[in-house]
């Protein structure tokens, strides 16, 4: 089935149309930018620095040094609590005092992931930022992520 050519209405139509939305993008990108801000109650700089900070914890969540420092605390925790129902009375307060000290580390570690600020101090002392784009960033991506 052959799909039938424009008439000259609907040509004209469409030129003016198209000619309509040149003339009101530049109008509608600065109304959106303002309504963005006023949703929002924050000044543009706010929000993207909510956008950067954002980004930080992203980076710092997909590095494998903080995933295997996870990995590694759990089987830590795990290995101390088993050691806790076989080990001596007199080493039940080294025990203790080893897995408070995992669990404040895991703690610490897991803020990160909640408070944004914290993730963006933590990169804020790297040489380069480590984007998606960035040899780095291949190098450490899994095979099979999504993103």
């Amino acid at each position: 089935m052959a799909v039938p050519e424009p008439t000259p209405e609907q040509i004209a139509s469409r030129a003016t149309l198209k000619s309509f939305v040149e003339r009101m993008r530049p109008k509608v990108r600065r109304m959106v930018g303002n309504i963005k801000s006023e949703w929002f109650g924050r000044p543009d700089e706010e929000l993207k620095g909510w956008v950067e900070r954002g980004r930080a914890i992203e980076e710092i969540k997909d590095s494998l040094g903080y995933r295997l420092i996870l990995t590694q605390t759990h089987k830590e925790i795990a290995w101390a609590q088993s050691q806790l129902e076989i080990c001596d009375p007199k080493d039940v307060v080294d025990f203790r005092c080893y897995l408070r000290s995992l669990r404040f580390l895991q703690d610490f570690i897991l803020t990160t992931e909640k408070n944004a600020d914290i993730a963006g101090t933590v990169l804020a002392g790297r040489e380069e930022a480590i984007g998606r784009e960035s040899l780095a960033f291949v190098k450490s991506a899994v095979p099979g992520d999504r993103y």
